[in-house]
């Protein structure tokens, strides 16, 4: 073995993360202990031109040599790389999500695909969920995505129409990010505290599968600090993708409470009743998708406060029952 050969076996050792020990590198190269020192001042001298690379995305750090006589990574190839299982979970995800058109997900599952160790292993486990898959979209997403990311960037303008309700309009608006929920990428156009779906022309949340003839503008556009988007604020608020005012509601559920401390992460229980029920305390929003998530527990919640959530909640109720008369 030459002196690259032995180099190059020295350092895919370190990025695969074992601990080498000084000794045992000398007994297996037939080397002296200052030829191995210097390998490794040579590895850490690429590493170190690595990490200072303008356009790396790897950064193995520096070689460790507190213990003496042993040397490892600081950073192996094991935490910059995605394991079988993981990438299994990420396989998963996306089918669950439907979000993609069938064509467009098999293009993303091959890329990940390439990546698995042992890919005879996984497949197994999505074969039945990838034949049976059925996505929302009709379009590719990645393209208009592309675009509204770079209105969010430049803060420009995008032009496009739209249909709800058989109605189609065309709308100018400034991007302020995109959010998946339930089903479909939204384009943002306002703060997660605003009030949506009420007037078509007023409109700050769109399906980007529904956006047709989607373009940029060179004009530019800026919103207020203190009005931006919080997607992670959006998403303990709601159970569904509707922005909405915060609220605290208060709830008696009478089934087990997991369900809610899950669905709603800034909620507690506040009390248990003799009759098996507790009252749930929940930081939510007042949006529609609150709205739906408690009609959808039936029998299980009562809404406690506030009023205008209880008066919406029985007036929906109401509304229901009058269809089976």
């Amino acid at each position: 073995m030459n002196a690259q050969e032995r180099l190059l076996a020295i350092f895919l050792d370190l990025i695969q993360g074992k601990v080498l020990r000084k000794q045992t590198l000398i007994d297996t190269y037939q080397v002296s202990a200052n030829t191995i020192q210097r390998d490794l001042a040579t590895i850490d001298l690429f590493l170190g031109e690595l990490a200072d690379a303008k356009d790396s995305t790897l950064s193995l750090g520096t070689i460790n040599r507190k213990t003496k006589g042993h040397y490892h990574l600081d950073t192996s190839i094991k935490h910059t790389t995605l394991t079988d299982e993981e990438l299994l979970l990420i396989l998963k995800i996306l089918f669950a999500s439907r979000i993609f058109k069938k064509e467009e997900l098999n293009c993303l599952t091959q890329k990940l695909y390439l990546l698995l160790h042992s890919p005879n292993k996984v497949r197994p486990f999505l074969l039945n969920e990838q034949h049976y898959y059925h996505g929302v979209s009709n379009i590719d997403l990645l393209q208009p995505i592309s675009i509204i990311l770079e209105a969010i960037t430049t803060q420009r303008l995008v032009e496009f129409q739209y249909t709800k309700n058989n109605v189609t309009k065309t709308f100018q608006r400034v991007p302020e990010d995109i959010f998946f929920s339930d089903l479909y990428f939204f384009m943002i156009c306002s703060s997660h505290r605003a009030q949506d779906d009420r007037d078509f022309n007023q409109l700050n949340k769109f399906r980007i599968n529904n956006m047709v003839n989607l373009r940029l503008l060179p004009q530019r556009g800026k919103k207020q600090y203190a009005e931006r988007f919080e997607g992670g604020i959006l998403r303990k608020q709601t159970a569904l993708p509707f922005l909405g005012n915060p609220i605290t509601l208060i709830i008696d559920f009478f089934y087990d409470p997991v369900y809610v401390l899950d669905r709603f992460p800034d909620s507690k229980i506040v009390k248990y009743h003799t009759d098996g029920s507790c009252r749930i305390e929940i930081q939510a929003n007042d949006g529609y998708g609150v709205k739906m998530w408690l009609l959808g527990q039936g029998s299980m919640v009562k809404v406690i406060s506030p009023n205008h959530m209880k008066d919406y909640i029985l007036a929906d109720m109401k509304k229901t029952f009058d269809h089976y008369k």
